[in-house]
């Protein structure tokens, strides 16, 4: 039996199964507008740009006469690409005690480290947008944020005009309940919404089971939708650690459309990396490494497609 034969399938199996965990965990990335950087860019600062609306043509032509014209207004946003990435060792002794599941559990370990990498940093960039509601929207600063002030229904209808108001698309159309924005909250703050009693639950709208079509309709983490908005809980949002009125927890919670922030990457994006033959610096070929790498950076596009709701929660004082 040749055993780097045997190696060579496994490595393949592993690969596309770690790239599969990646694709059902990533969130912020899923709706980012993704550009790529092609080989030979000759630079790491990379041009993000966004389309301004036009004014509407309301003045009838002038028969025979050709109009002036209007310029395309544009958003640009520069912002330069950085590498991230991380591998694990995996010594000869423990490969052959563990059958080499240890390579697999090794992927399965930095699958979810890669993911939440990624979703971090573009959720760090978007949560620092310049719209934001404090509290129950009666107070200036996050500070001043009582326990009292928890996520209601009330918050998310505010959110949603805010987005009408300056004609922030909505994400393409899904079946059962048409387009609509992403509200994106913390668990704690997932609580309190599923407490108001005027929220509708994702069970309302989309069938969990296998035979159902619109089975994949759900976001990664989705709970529900309200009033034009489909909220997904996950922890890869921010909190605030002792920022409120009685240094308890306070929670970002970001609402947004299409076209808000953009993420530019080498293309190909996420690459992994496992490798099982030694080379000069394993000449006993002791060891082998599952590892990953990542090329890229978050931008918001546009501010006015992006609002943060800041609220206490009933779990606040105890949750950091």
């Amino acid at each position: 039996m040749n055993l780097f034969a045997a190696i060579d399938v496994g490595q393949k199996i592993v690969q596309k199964e770690l790239i599969d965990i990646l694709k059902q965990k990533l969130l912020w990335y899923k709706t980012a507008k993704i550009s790529s950087v092609s080989k030979g860019s000759n630079s790491k600062t990379v041009i993000l740009r966004g389309f301004n609306r036009n004014a509407l043509a309301i003045t009838p032509l002038n028969e025979g006469i050709t109009p002036s014209g209007s310029n395309l207004s544009m958003n640009s946003v520069s912002a330069v690409l950085s590498q991230y990435g991380d591998f694990t060792v995996i010594s000869d002794v423990t490969e052959f005690l563990y059958d080499r599941s240890m390579i697999k559990d090794a992927s399965d370990v930095l699958a979810i480290q890669s993911s939440e990498t990624i979703d971090t940093l573009i959720m760090n960039v978007v949560g620092a947008g310049t719209n934001v509601v404090y509290g129950d929207g009666t107070v200036a600063t996050r500070a001043t944020v009582t326990t009292a002030m928890k996520m209601t229904t009330t918050l998310i209808t505010r959110a949603v005009r805010f987005m009408e108001r300056n004609n922030v698309e909505k994400f393409g159309a899904m079946p059962m309940i048409g387009s609509a924005y992403a509200m994106v909250v913390h668990p704690d703050v997932a609580e309190d919404i599923r407490n108001d009693t005027s929220f509708i639950a994702a069970v309302n709208y989309s069938s969990p089971t296998p035979s159902n079509e619109h089975r994949g309709d759900l976001f990664t983490g989705e709970l529900g939708y309200w009033q034009g908005v489909r909220l997904v809980s996950t922890t890869m949002s921010p909190v605030y650690a002792a920022a409120g009125y009685s240094s308890q927890a306070i929670y970002g919670s970001l609402v947004y459309g299409k076209g808000a922030y953009a993420v530019s990457e080498f293309s190909g994006g996420l690459k992994t990396y496992i490798e099982t033959e030694g080379g000069t610096s394993d000449p006993l070929h002791q060891r082998s490494t599952v590892g990953w790498k990542w090329e890229g950076v978050a931008a918001i596009l546009d501010n006015n497609r992006i609002v943060r709701l800041e609220t206490s929660s009933t779990h606040s004082a105890t949750t950091a």
